[in-house]
């Protein structure tokens, strides 16, 4: 920009400079609009979404209010021409967390995913937890182990035991009567019906409902339910039954989830898609 013909060395300087700032501060400023724009969309109830945390959260370091943070892990089919992207932020919050005092009170880490950031704007959904697994658990169902009866070195075991086979595609369950195919191993990711199914996590009870419709499972069997690689702990709530709100309790450890620890949510009947 030519500025030689400003009458002053502070003319020269300042006003071209400010016009830059008022130009960043106008791009800043829509970007932020559209994030905090409404979508409305109507989410199908009991979608499921498969996440990834991005950072571990220490139950002995939050407190209520702190962010919580994942990406998905594949295409989300939300039906009505609307499609979920890989790596989309879901976004939530803290509700109460609390480290263990063995003997006198349980650790206690309680939170509650209630956004998904998306091109349009930012999603308003209330989501519950149907199957949750350490990262450990994770790592293994991401990558080939050939279970003892198939011959199949790219065989993926998802989480609860379902086998993924590249080779043609499918997914399949064991039975009584050998394999039976339950889903799709796409372009897009895993898809499979949900199943009933009941789990045990310490003390509590996870009952898990089944769906009429394919959905995105990623890394989990369409029976998976509760908690898996988290020992001594106790899933007292999905955040199914309590407006979104998950907690998880231990009387023997400060409770941990790691970074690249995952889990299966789904969408609660009364999300609307609308503005938070």
């Amino acid at each position: 920009m030519d500025c030689t013909h400003y009458k002053s060395p502070l003319q020269r300087c300042f006003l071209p400079a400010r016009r830059l700032m008022l130009a960043l501060l106008l791009v800043f400023t829509t970007m932020c609009s559209a994030v905090q724009q409404g979508v409305n969309w109507n989410l199908h109830p009991d979608t499921a979404i498969p996440i990834e945390f991005t950072r571990t959260f220490d139950a002995g370091k939050l407190k209520s209010g702190d962010p919580v943070q994942a990406r998905t892990m594949q295409v989300v089919h939300l039906g009505q021409g609307h499609d979920l992207p890989k790596g989309s932020l879901v976004l939530g919050h803290v509700i109460k967390a609390r480290r263990v005092h063995r003997g006198v009170s349980p650790s206690i880490l309680a939170f509650k995913f209630d956004r998904i950031l998306v091109r349009q704007g930012a999603l308003s959904v209330l989501l519950y937890v149907r199957a949750l697994a350490g990262p450990i658990d994770s790592q293994d169902a991401s990558y080939p182990t050939p279970p003892p009866d198939m011959n199949l070195s790219k065989t993926l075991t998802l989480i609860d035991g379902d086998q993924v086979t590249p080779s043609d595609h499918k997914v399949y369950s064991s039975t009584d009567d050998g394999l039976d195919v339950v889903g799709e191993n796409l372009k897009d990711g895993v898809f499979e019906r949900l199943r009933p199914a009941l789990a045990m996590n310490e003390e509590s009870q996870v009952l898990c409902d089944g769906t009429e419709d394919e959905q995105s499972v990623a890394i989990y069997s369409g029976s998976a339910c509760g908690l898996y690689g988290f020992s001594t702990v106790s899933l007292v709530h999905t955040g199914k039954r309590n407006q979104g709100v998950v907690e998880m309790t231990s009387k023997y450890y400060t409770i941990r989830i790691y970074s690249m620890s995952t889990a299966l949510l789904q969408v609660m009947g009364n999300s609307d898609g609308s503005k938070p």
